[in-house]
């Protein structure tokens, strides 16, 4: 057999992307990556090729691609077939990644990686590159402060701290003329992280376990970068014309931070479900959630808690995006992977064309609800 004979197929419209992606990654990960695109390929999903000579030759653009591909193989794994759109999809307008359907139903999906922008993993990654450039077959694992371990989730944050990720990368470049490889492992201590290089038998340099010298708390502006996210996506549908807009839209969030908890999302969706111990407060039931009654969400909204479960309920002033932003109307499903887990938050009030609680059929095996 071909030596990872789809991943060969889907990179030969872009040989610096495919050149960046072998020389970076180890034999493990990029057997990983044969997984997913002979998956793809088997399952006749359409676009590989297409959409990967559109991807920038870049590790952290190609870390969103595999996010989209992961979504495309969770819907192919659900029977549905999948087609990545090109930039020029939708002729000239900005379309979502990918147009799923299955016998009954038409999707678009939207896909967004959360760049949590670890410092430390990035730290880690610019030093296997200049190892392999240099030659160096090791594995690298770096230990850092909290300040570079704490991730950043806006351009804001992010900017101050990349002038410490350059700081620290510079006075590593500077110690590794030092470094006997004889004497290995070698720790290479700056002002911002300790990285530890240790011998490997593999032929390249690669990223192993990072870990972090003290332990860190939630930053504020996750749960920011949840709500900027979610309806940033809601907004592109807005550019969409025709029978676009009779498809049920997906909004993917690919999240991998360590700070993940579904009920996060729920609270940024929902609102902030509350247990009483003595009288449960009456809700109102707007215009919308009675909309949503009528369309045959009862069962949803209880199990999510806008209508009295048991004795938990979420008060009509604690209520998420879903009941308090028109904009997110124009969503049908907030999908969420967090590794290898996929949590539904479909939206009771989406727009009519794009609204009806059978699409939760679609996702059976997914996790639903509360924690």
């Amino acid at each position: 057999m071909k030596k990872f004979e789809f991943l060969q197929k889907a990179f030969q419209e872009n040989s610096k992307l495919k050149e960046i992606v072998f020389e970076n990654y180890n034999r493990e990960y990029l057997s990983f990556l044969e997984l997913i695109f002979s998956e793809l390929y088997r399952n006749y999903c359409e676009g590989i090729e297409v959409k990967i000579s559109e991807t920038s030759p870049d590790l952290i653009r190609f870390r969103s691609l595999i996010s989209e591909l992961e979504f495309a193989r969770y819907f192919i794994g659900r029977n549905m077939r999948v087609r990545l759109l090109s930039n020029n999809a939708f002729q000239g307008r900005t379309p979502p990644d990918m147009h799923v359907c299955n016998n009954s139903k038409e999707y678009l999906v939207e896909v967004k990686k959360i760049q949590e922008e670890d410092l430390n993993y990035i730290l880690g990654l610019k030093i296997v590159e200049i190892l392999n450039s240099k030659g160096f077959s090791l594995m690298v694992t770096v230990r850092s402060s909290v300040y570079m371990s704490t991730p950043t989730y806006f351009y804001e944050t992010r900017e101050k701290k990349e002038n410490v990720l350059e700081s620290a990368l510079k006075e590593f470049i500077s110690k590794l003329e030092k470094v006997q490889i004889d004497s290995l492992p070698f720790v290479i201590t700056t002002i911002y992280a300790d990285i530890t290089l240790h011998k490997t038998q593999k032929d390249k340099s690669y990223l192993g376990i990072s870990t972090m010298k003290e332990a860190i708390s939630e930053p504020s502006d996750y749960k920011e970068r949840i709500r900027y996210d979610v309806l940033q996506k809601a907004r592109k549908r807005n550019n969409w014309i025709g029978d676009e807009l009779d498809k049920f839209y997906i909004v993917a969030i690919d999240d991998d931070s360590l700070f993940f908890y579904v009920d996060r999302y729920n609270i940024e969706l929902f609102g902030n479900a509350t247990t009483c111990l003595g009288e449960v407060p009456e809700v109102k039931l707007n215009y919308g959630i009675q909309n949503a009654l009528k369309n045959g969400w009862e069962t949803y909204l209880r199990e999510m808690c806008i209508l009295r479960n048991n004795r938990t309920i979420i008060p009509d002033n604690e209520r998420g995006l879903f009941f308090t932003e028109p904009l997110t109307r124009n969503i049908s499903v907030v999908l969420v992977k967090h590794r290898r887990n996929f949590y539904v938050l479909a939206n009771p009030l989406a727009e009519p064309r794009i609204n009806n609680p059978n699409i939760l059929q679609d996702f059976k095996n997914s996790f639903i609800g509360w924690e």
